[in-house]
């Protein structure tokens, strides 16, 4: 599970007036499993360091978690680990990471890494900080730790499983009761009840002066008067209760077997069950960090992050949950028009459904318009229906527009109607209806948005922006990418700022007074696009923008930095955001006008979930600062950073470097992009995106500083925040001025020496040189002939493309059947250890556009980082081969037959996920199609032995590819019926093939981007 499934945005407690109160389901939510790096999906225990790393406690080993990377930590590896089944986390207050485990207790220094073994063998259930320095365990028995000394202590003689802290007492749980001990040593004692001896105690809580039991039969309370009376959970239930927890806004969380339970301040308990998670994780811990985010740590499915978000969505009891169009009703109502019906939302929070399919039909509502509060014109697919207070019944008000589209109706100020759609423009004042006298006059009818200020009207098409003022027709952004763009939304600001967003283009912006059109694009801090919708917020004067990846806003006044700098947008909710019971990025897809609307002092946006609300005073958010972390430095040996501050001194002969680096993000850390530069080597930074690893080779003495910065993927790197490392390579003395000073001194004695000899034997050795060099000279010319004759040959047999470095076709027809022989000769180790030869064809999609958009130059580029992605992907024992063009080939030597698949799905995520720079400063996206196969094939009869026929295969699965759509991945998957005699003839694989389809014993297995 890649994220927490399914959870309903619905709750028993909250359908009433579920926009006017804060709701669990309103908690951005992420979910790591063992198929993101997780050890283990069964975590125990969640505890942050000083730094800000995550720590979890699995039955697999420790983790440490900077929000995209899991590092492990087993007995393995270090040997005062007591065991690989960590049970229990506690960092205390001097920064120290205390461990329990099945085996007993070790203790962790965070920034060393350093593991100690203490004295206690039985399983840790619970560990406390009494006072800094002394640590209370429980084991078999009840441990004092103090500045590393281990006594028992004595006083409790019984076994003990959970430990409490309140004030300067502890409360303590054993098999028959509960004890309440001082630092001096008094002890009361409570009998537990008989349901609650000899079963296992969970967790002990202390809130509103009470003591709370989490048990496996219930949840109990410790009465004032000392009896433990049982409670029922907030179902009415009894079942197994893990932990309870208060967070820091005073929302109280109670995990039970198979459920959660979550309660805001003064709010009801809002009660999640296995139904509307989707599955039934049990929460052995919840954790609150110190962003306040919540780590839900299962028994079963590994971990879950909670954090509040800016964003509630909302889904009308009995209303279609599809909507399509919000507007605000004259009665202060909120219409909602789904695709099967029309309703209100009141203010109460109630739903009241005013139009059902069956009178709706298949119509979309693209807008809506009141003539009077009892009258509402609707702008559908089948012109302008007219729906009267009290009918049930759509009627067309204008019969000569029912067989088109209509998209927006637009009040003109002056009691007139602008009506647009796919037939173009027409005027509606008093009973009349006319065509748009420039119809004729516009490249394209269909009108998608429009605007008007006075009596300035500015429409957009699918073919261009145009502006109708004084019975004039003007075509705006001549000479720009504006002139043809789809324009998606259009918006006038108070000070004439036109702002028109396309779909393929971004938005465009003409300041007050100016001609020149601003774009506002990917390359200069757009956050996402295509904009589904524009509103202007006259109150804050901040432009909201919608698109169906999220929500983000700027501020009217910092449009003009557009003419000299990028434009950064605060993001409201981004593509890397999730909700509760939705998928990262869905968001807004409003249609027509209708796409936002203005109500109860928030913005509501329709989703394909319900509508979702954002307050219209949100606050700017302090930006989240990240904190970059340079982690170790690999060498001979690893080095672990535990100052920065401190330069860091490697051993004499460690020259060549790896630099492991990240930055504690843990909302969005997908959304994260490095660069570095080591001061003293490097003369400019490296752009490095998501990966997390510098590697240097070849470095000389001397001092040097790694400098690191990290920013979001919507900010610049002005905004960027910065780690610094300074590093020593100290000098052998082989490179000390000594050394070198005594080289210096032999060699002039070696010159004096010679010329001494030079001198005695001038004459002889003069006239010895003048033939030697006459037969050398000669000897010289001809090898000079022969070199040039060879170097000619070499340059048409070189195995190495031009322009990227790779191998190219002739390498690949050469080398392969070698490769395809090796692999014959130790077939069966082979085939017994799962490992095959993979083929991968590459081809990347629509790159025309890119050379005809930007130039040849631009993609050369493109086709060299992308050469450059697949060096950095493979292994040393692979190789990539640039096949022709934009094609690439990769053959994978001895690879796990099932990582294949996985590598080439991640091969297509990377190259989707990579934004290319281009040399004239733009940057840009491209997709590819991947088709694979692999040799040997098992087929009946026998394995594929011919190698040409699986390259015959991966290209036939990238065609595939490229029919159904591109951007994917694909492979041909045989039946077990297959013979390998098929494929006897590679001369006629492609035929065989098909034949094999059309008989359905063969398919192609294709999968899209994640």
């Amino acid at each position: 599970m890649k994220y927490l499934l399914s959870f309903i945005l619905l709750c028993t407690s909250f359908i009433g007036a579920a926009y006017q109160q804060q709701s669990v389901y309103d908690f951005d939510i992420k979910h790591w499993s063992s198929g993101d790096g997780l050890s283990s999906n069964s975590v125990r225990s969640v505890s942050q360091d000083s730094q800000g790393f995550i720590w979890l406690a699995t039955l697999y080993g420790l983790n440490r978690f900077d929000g995209m990377q899991f590092e492990h930590f087993t007995m393995e590896q270090h040997r005062h680990l007591a065991s690989n089944a960590v049970t229990r986390l506690l960092h205390d207050s001097r920064g120290y990471m205390w461990v329990g485990t099945k085996a007993g207790l070790s203790g962790l220094d965070p920034l060393t890494l350093t593991f100690d073994r203490y004295p206690i063998l039985a399983e840790v259930t619970s560990i406390v900080e009494v006072r800094p320095g002394e640590i209370w365990v429980a084991a078999d028995h009840l441990f004092r730790v103090v500045d590393g000394k281990v006594s028992r202590v004595e006083q409790i003689k019984a076994q003990v499983s959970q430990l409490e802290l309140v004030g300067e007492q502890v409360w303590v749980s054993s098999t028959e009761k509960l004890y309440l001990i001082n630092t001096d040593g008094d002890v009361q004692s409570y009998n537990l009840p008989p349901e609650l001896m000899q079963t296992p105690v969970y967790d002990l809580y202390w809130s509103k002066d009470r003591l709370h039991i989490a048990a496996e039969p219930g949840f109990f309370h410790l009465e004032a008067d000392g009896s433990v009376k049982q409670c029922q959970l907030p179902d009415n239930n009894n079942t197994a209760v893990y932990k309870l927890l208060k967070d820091s806004r005073g929302n109280n969380w109670i995990s039970a077997h198979r459920k959660l339970f979550h309660k805001h301040v003064d709010q009801e308990w809002q009660h999640i069950t296995g139904d509307e998670l989707g599955s039934y994780p049990w929460f052995s811990d919840i954790f609150e960090d110190r962003e306040q985010n919540i780590w839900l740590a299962s028994f079963s499915d590994g971990l879950y992050r909670a954090s509040s978000g800016n964003i509630r969505r909302i889904v009308a009891e009995h209303a279609d949950p599809v909507v399509r169009s919000v507007a605000v009703t004259p009665d202060n109502n909120l219409l909602l028009a789904g695709q099967s019906d029309i309703g209100e939302l009141k203010a109460d929070g109630s739903y009241h459904k005013i139009l059902d399919a069956s009178a709706l039909g298949a119509n979309t509502i693209h807008d809506v318009f009141w003539p009077s509060a009892d009258e509402m014109w609707l702008a559908t697919d089948r012109g302008v229906q007219r729906l009267n207070r009290g009918e049930n019944t759509l009627t067309a008000q204008f019969p000569e527009l029912s067989k088109y589209t209509v998209r927006m109706l637009l009040p003109d100020g002056l009691d007139g109607l602008w009506i647009g759609g796919v037939m173009g423009i027409f005027h509606y004042q008093g009973s009349g209806l006319t065509a748009f006298s420039h119809n004729n006059e516009l490249e394209s009818r269909n009108i998608t948005a429009m605007q008007q200020q006075q009596r300035l009207l500015v429409f957009g098409t699918t073919r261009g922006l145009y502006q109708y003022s004084n019975n004039q027709l003007l075509r705006l952004g001549i000479g720009s990418a504006l002139y043809n763009s789809y324009i998606t939304a259009l918006q006038i600001l108070p000070d004439s700022t036109v702002v028109a967003a396309t779909l393929d283009d971004g938005i465009f912006i003409r300041l007050p007074g100016q001609q020149q059109w601003l774009q506002w694009h990917s390359g200069n801090g757009l956050p996402h696009s295509p904009v589904v919708s524009l509103i202007f917020d006259t109150t804050t004067e901040y432009l909201w923008v919608s698109s169906h990846k999220g929500i983000f806003r700027v501020h009217s006044a910092d449009l003009p930095q557009l003419r000299q700098a990028d434009l950064t947008a605060q993001q409201v909710l981004g593509p890397h955001d999730r909700q509760l019971g939705t998928v990262p990025g869905r968001c807004c897809n409003g249609a027509g006008h209708a796409k936002v609307a203005f109500w109860q002092q928030q913005y509501w946006y329709p989703t394909l979930k319900g509508v979702v609300a954002v307050k219209a005073d949100l606050s700017a958010s302090a930006t989240r600062q990240l904190k970059p972390v340079i982690k170790q430095v690999q060498g001979t040996k690893s080095y672990v950073v535990d100052n920065e501050l401190q330069p860091l001194v490697l051993e004499l002969d460690d020259r060549n470097l790896t630099i492991q680096y990240s930055a504690l993000e843990f909302v969005k850390p997908t959304a994260l992009r490095f660069r570095y530069k080591l001061q003293g080597f490097d003369q400019q930074w490296h752009e490095a995106g998501d990966r997390r690893e510098a590697v240097y080779t070849n470095l000389t003495p001397g001092r040097f500083e790694f400098l690191l910065q990290a920013r979001f993927d919507n900010e610049s790197w002005q905004q960027a925040r910065s780690a610094r490392l300074a590093l020593t390579i100290p000098k052998r003395f082989d490179e000390t001025l000594l050394y070198r000073g005594l080289w210096l001194l032999l060699a002039l004695f070696c010159l004096y020496w010679i010329m001494w000899l030079m001198r005695r034997n001038s004459m002889y050795q003069q006239q010895q040189l003048e033939r030697l060099v006459k037969q050398r000279t000669q000897e010289l010319e001809n090898s000079n002939v022969k070199l040039n004759e060879l170097n000619e040959q070499l340059t048409l047999l070189t195995h190495k493309d031009s322009l990227t470095g790779l191998r190219n076709r002739r390498f690949l027809f050469e080398q392969l059947p070698k490769d395809i022989e090796h692999f014959q000769r130790n077939r069966d180790s082979m085939l017994a250890q799962g490992k095959c030869v993979a083929l991968i064809h590459l081809d990347l999609d629509n790159f025309k556009q890119v050379n005809d958009q930007f130039g040849n130059s631009s993609g050369d580029s493109c086709i060299q980082q992308v050469a450059g992605l697949l060096i950095r992907e493979t292994r040393g024992s692979d190789y990539v081969v640039r096949f022709a063009g934009e094609e690439f080939v990769l053959v994978l030597r001895d690879i796990q037959t099932e990582l294949v698949a996985e590598f080439s799905q991640r091969l297509n995520e990377l190259v989707a996920r990579t934004v290319f720079n281009l040399p004239d400063g733009h940057r840009t996206r491209l997709t590819c199609s991947v088709g694979y196969a692999i040799y040997p094939l098992e087929l009946l009869g026998g394995q594929l032995i011919n190698w040409e026929i699986s390259l015959q295969l991966a290209e036939m699965a990238l065609h595939h590819v490229k029919h159904a759509g591109k951007n994917g991945v694909a492979t041909i998957a045989f039946d077990q019926q297959v013979d390998a005699f098929e494929f006897e003839d590679s001369s006629h694989v492609e035929a065989q093939v098909e034949r094999l389809l059309s008989a359905g014993l063969a398919h192609f297995d294709m999968k899209g981007p994640a």
